[in-house]
């Protein structure tokens, strides 16, 4: 008894099959049997396996299907995944072969992780099937759900043990997942980036508005400044105005102006930092309206 799946086939057979198999080889006719196979990703789409078969002449998908394959596979899956004529294969063609898996459902159960692709035939029922396992009915019906498990055909995913004779959990019992640990890492990175992008943005935005204000301050000012009432100066000029603003540089302030620490505190809301604009050599730059 060999196989192309696992190594070592007959010893891993047997572990799988201890109650079936009553010595290396023999099988009892008719009884169902376990191979152990990996559960994969099949093109992003569903979990499976594809198994290769080599034709012999006068094989069609129905034969494959139902007769050497007792209905793990199914005809779509065949046309599916091969490019041959089904009812015209020529010998010796390699046939991809596949067959669905589960690895479970976290929100079943997570006590089961290893399943048995089972073909049902037309004496199941899931009572029998329950019995048999020694599982729940409920159980297997909700890992199997809007299933007939009569209607003699088809396959349905029951909990299987492993060589040892025990059920396998969904994840490990010590720890996370390792895709539970995955998933909260990127989380964890996701929620960090989405900080700092937002101290960015922020940041940014309160300096947009800084620009916005300044230039109409200094607008303002230089008007009242063309009066050459010389009531207002030019911050980085050496002189007074003198009825024109051309050639003044910098921000029009008034000239000799002066506030008291509690009437600055009071407009920067005792120096909050929402008032806050900037910080410079010689200190915090805040910004009020006096």
């Amino acid at each position: 008894m060999q196989s192309k799946i696992v190594t070592n086939s007959s010893n891993v057979l047997n572990s799988y099959n201890k109650v079936l198999v009553t010595n290396h080889g023999n099988i009892f006719s008719y009884f169902r049997i376990n191979i152990p196979f990996p559960c994969e990703c099949i093109g992003g789409e569903f979990l499976g396996h594809v198994f290769e078969y080599t034709t012999k002449k006068g094989d069609t998908y129905d034969l494959i299907t139902n007769n050497y394959y007792v209905s793990l596979t199914s005809f779509e899956l065949l046309k599916k995944f091969n490019s041959y004529d089904p009812n015209h294969i020529p010998a010796k063609a390699k046939v991809n072969v596949t067959v669905n898996c589960s690895c479970g459902n976290s929100q079943i159960s997570k006590d089961y992780g290893l399943f048995v692709t089972y073909p049902l035939r037309s004496m199941d029922t899931l009572e029998k099937i329950a019995n048999e396992s020694k599982l729940d009915e409920g159980l297997i019906q909700n890992f199997n759900p809007n299933v007939n498990f009569s209607r003699g055909s088809g396959i349905v995913f029951i909990p299987g043990r492993d060589k040892n004779g025990e059920y396998v959990p969904l994840y490990p019992r010590t720890g996370f997942a390792k895709g539970a640990a995955v998933g909260i890492w990127i989380a964890g990175v996701f929620g960090l980036l989405l900080f700092v992008i937002c101290i960015y943005v922020k940041y940014f935005q309160k300096k947009e508005e800084e620009k916005t204000i300044l230039p109409q301050i200094s607008k303002v000012l230089s008007t009242q400044d063309a009066s050459g009432s010389g009531e207002y100066e030019t911050s980085g000029s050496s002189g007074y105005g003198t009825g024109s603003a051309v050639g003044l540089t910098g921000i029009m302030v008034a000239k000799s102006t002066e506030f008291s620490y509690q009437e600055l505190a009071k407009a920067i809301n005792n120096f909050s930092l929402d008032n806050k604009i900037g910080q410079g050599g010689f200190g915090a730059v805040y910004y009020a309206e006096l």
